[in-house]
């Protein structure tokens, strides 16, 4: 976008973001609340390398600066000081100088890496492999001695709460016991309708999309009546494009970790009850996406959700 035409936007004072529902030949202004006063804000048909911050003002949006290339390239998660990424069939890990160390070699290509810290460990699965970092190191799952005990199998989602593992493989949900990596065979799975697309925990409970959208409370895996679906939401999530996010970046006085997802019909936000909203769904309809990716940024004390869809 050109100086001038951000110049010519940002003097109509006030916007709201894109609206690809209404006909643009429709629009009218928009009343938006600012510092107990009313304002118009006018939505957008296209906008491309702007932000709209939550003063409903129009900027252009901060540079990049290269650091790292590669082709292939797919599966970055960061957390802390530990960053991965995956290119062609090798693991790597992103050192903070930005140099790189191999990891894992001989990958399934084009598979995504699914992650989740637990620890002082990085567990990962991409449908093939599964097993964990620790230690400078990457390290398979123990078999277990016990009876009924196997190690958790590679799927396409994992995923942590208060003490078991949830992998996603197919239409199965497999759960560890608490406090390790293995499941019990007889009691530590649940079979859904149609195969998983997202696995997304959050404080008391865990969203799971496989068509529709439903809601596990927490509880342990030795107890048969724990995680018990409830519905949440009559669509499916885009896979990969799930995310935690903090309440009080959502809105003021709000606790807790949310989720945040992509759906044909809008960005959903999953609370710590169940409870989904759906944002935007009068303005903003995707079409179907098969697959994406998404993340959080903090830019000038503005937290912004950032998608990236295929």
């Amino acid at each position: 976008m050109s100086n001038s035409t951000l110049t010519l936007l940002t003097s109509l004072g006030y916007f709201t973001g894109i609206d690809n529902v209404t006909d643009p030949l429709r629009f009218l202004p928009i009343p938006v609340k600012l510092n107990n006063d009313y304002k118009s804000a006018y939505s957008l048909v296209e906008a491309v390398n702007v932000d709209i911050d939550n003063t409903y003002a129009l900027s252009s949006r901060d540079g990049s600066t290269l650091k790292l290339s590669g082709s292939d390239v797919h599966s970055g998660w960061a957390r802390d000081l530990s960053a991965f990424f995956v290119e062609g069939t090798s693991l790597y890990l992103l050192n903070q100088d930005y140099s790189i160390t191999e990891l894992l070699t001989g990958l399934t290509l084009g598979a995504r890496m699914s992650y989740c810290q637990v620890n002082d460990r990085v567990y990962m699965t991409n449908g093939s492999y599964i097993g964990y970092y620790s230690n400078l190191s990457m390290n398979s799952l123990a078999v277990p001695a016990a009876a009924y005990k196997v190690p958790l199998p590679a799927g396409r989602f994992i995923a942590y709460l208060k003490g078991s593992l949830f992998v996603a493989k197919g239409k199965v949900l497999y759960i560890s016991d608490a406090l390790c990596d293995h499941y019990d065979v007889r009691t530590g799975f649940r079979v859904f309708e149609n195969d998983i697309t997202m696995l997304r925990p959050v404080d008391e409970g865990i969203y799971i999309s496989d068509g529709r959208t439903w809601f596990l409370p927490d509880g342990s895996a030795e107890n048969p009546t724990a995680f018990a679906k409830q519905p949440a939401l009559d669509n499916d999530a885009i896979p990969y494009t799930d995310i935690n996010i903090n309440g009080k970046d959502l809105a003021e006085g709000v606790d807790g970790n949310f989720a945040m997802w992509c759906s044909q019909d809008g960005i959903c936000i999953g609370d710590n009850k169940g409870m989904v909203t759906i944002k935007n769904n009068d303005t903003y309809h995707l079409t179907h996406r098969a697959i994406g990716a998404a993340a959080v940024r903090n830019s000038n004390g503005i937290t912004h959700y950032l998608t990236v869809l295929e």
